[in-house]
């Protein structure tokens, strides 16, 4: 409808600064001339839309216009407060508790409705020290403090970091702090649960950032990645497809499977789920990898066997005792 597509161009405009009459068109699906009309009824039900000129030109609301309550719907409330009852589950802060308080004060009880969707978010909650180090962090970010503290790589390696830091964001299944390493002189993501001895320090930021989201998001990844094929019994699929989210089906070959994915090569998750079902796949490719995978096998059998003698060699002694 019409008025719904209204309202979402005035949301839109709302959450950022210029956007373009074709930025618009996309976003919408219509034409360019279609969101010409709309901005014209736009202004005309009052709200004060400005255009500029130009390659970077577009429209905007001025900054003197507020979005009234009453245009979110009891459903919008609901997502707001099911998403922020999620952020809650996974995180300790009692700024996020008293947001969601407000917003449950201004959600209208008569219209509400019920919510389909809940989000548990109780694995953001990693470790004893990751919510004292969130703390920690977004304390620093939003003073703007320089961090100092100690990290541990994928590789296993130790080195004092002083960060500028930026974001806490959450992904690959961890909790990450994106900052600007001033000891590489560049964007870094931490993984949190490798950080030890973490401090904020008396120093202040000697760079000016552009906005976290956009620099995250423009950030290169350094780690080396690796693509890996193996097979497997056709029974493992659903398991293979859950432990490994990015895996894609290459082959079927009577009952067996051949499966491909990409992943850091240094980290050490996929590897232990290869480890754990090994005795029913089978690592095709690269040949890297498979020598990896019989190594610890042998070194794993080594291991025990060792530890067997050791028993048997302390039984036999308290035999020869008695």
């Amino acid at each position: 409808m019409k008025i719904n597509r209204l309202l979402g161009i005035v949301v839109y405009l709302l959450n950022r600064e210029v956007v373009s009459a074709r930025a618009l068109a996309g976003k919408f699906e219509v034409s360019p001339r279609t969101i010409q009309r709309d901005i014209e009824s736009i202004g005309l039900a009052g709200i004060p839309v400005g255009s500029l000129q130009g390659t970077n030109g577009g429209y905007y609301i001025l900054d003197s216009f507020k979005m009234n309550r009453q245009l979110l719907q009891s459903e919008d409330y609901g997502y707001i407060l099911a998403a922020l009852k999620g952020l809650v589950s996974g995180y300790s802060s009692r700024r996020a508790e008293d947001t969601m308080e407000k917003i449950m004060s201004l959600t209208p009880e008569k219209e509400a409705v019920p919510q389909p969707i809940q989000l548990d978010l109780g694995v953001l909650r990693e470790g004893a020290g990751t919510g004292e180090a969130i703390q920690v962090i977004e304390h620093a970010i939003r003073q703007k403090k320089v961090l100092h503290f100690q990290y541990t790589n994928a590789r296993n390696e130790v080195a004092d970091r002083i960060v500028e830091p930026l974001l806490l964001t959450y992904k690959w299944h961890a909790w990450y702090l994106f900052a600007y390493c001033c000891d590489h002189c560049g964007y870094r993501l931490f993984r949190l649960s490798r950080i030890r001895e973490l401090r904020a320090t008396d120093g202040t930021f000697s760079t000016m950032h552009r906005d976290a989201e956009s620099l995250l998001a423009e950030a290169q990844d350094h780690r080396p990645y690796i693509t890996v094929k193996l097979a497997c019994p056709a029974g493992l699929r659903v398991l293979m497809e859950e432990l490994l989210p990015n895996a894609v089906l290459l082959e079927v070959r009577d009952q067996e499977l051949v499966m491909g994915f990409t992943v850091p090569e240094e980290e050490n998750g996929w590897f232990g789920t290869l480890l754990l079902y090994g005795h029913q796949l089978t690592v095709l490719e690269p040949l890297s990898l498979r020598q990896r995978m019989a190594d610890h096998a042998s070194n794993l059998l080594n291991k025990y066997a060792e530890g067997k003698t050791k028993e048997l060699a302390l039984c036999k002694g308290l035999d020869t005792e008695k």
